[in-house]
């Protein structure tokens, strides 16, 4: 049984919140557990995902990254803090080559991480590492031959960038 007014608590109750969009009392909720444990990484990264609903890429890609101070081998919130990298419409090549190493670090932890796989293909192709992207592309075909993203980018490849 889950202790009322202990972290489990609050993180359980900011999970939901989440999840039915009620994200003003997530964050209230997930503030009152970091409050009870500052140093459990699990509220930091539910923090993240609700920033990231309410587009707020900043302070998403900072819960993120404290999640990931706090559990260096937290796969999905280098994924996260990824995707929060390349949402930014006006991302430069170094916030780029940031969503990517943290693509390939959650692709470390996870190498069946299709979404990451993709991802990383998807930043390949635009840093015009064809080849690379082929290669990462091949990987997600041959654990989910059906991935419909992943054909048809390895498609467009081929038939325009390698003729």
């Amino acid at each position: 049984m889950v202790q009322e007014n202990g972290y489990n608590f609050y993180i359980d109750k900011g999970i939901t919140e989440t999840n039915e969009g009620k994200f003003e009392e997530a964050l209230d909720s997930l503030d009152h557990a970091i409050a009870l444990d500052p140093k459990r990484p699990l509220a930091y990264f539910s923090k993240g995902v609700v920033f990231q609903h309410l587009n707020d890429l900043e302070s998403a890609y900072d819960n993120y990254s404290a999640a990931i101070d706090y559990d260096s081998r937290m796969t999905d919130a280098y994924y996260n803090r990824a995707q929060v990298l390349l949402a930014d419409k006006e991302a430069d090549t170094e916030k780029l080559k940031s969503a990517y190493q943290d693509l390939n670090k959650a692709i470390d932890l996870d190498p069946k991480f299709v979404d990451a796989l993709y991802y990383k293909a998807v930043l390949q192709k635009k840093f015009e590492d064809y080849k690379g992207s082929l290669e990462t592309l091949d990987k997600v075909l041959a654990i989910e031959p059906n991935a419909v993203y992943s054909r048809a980018l390895k498609k467009l490849i081929l038939q325009k960038y390698l003729k």
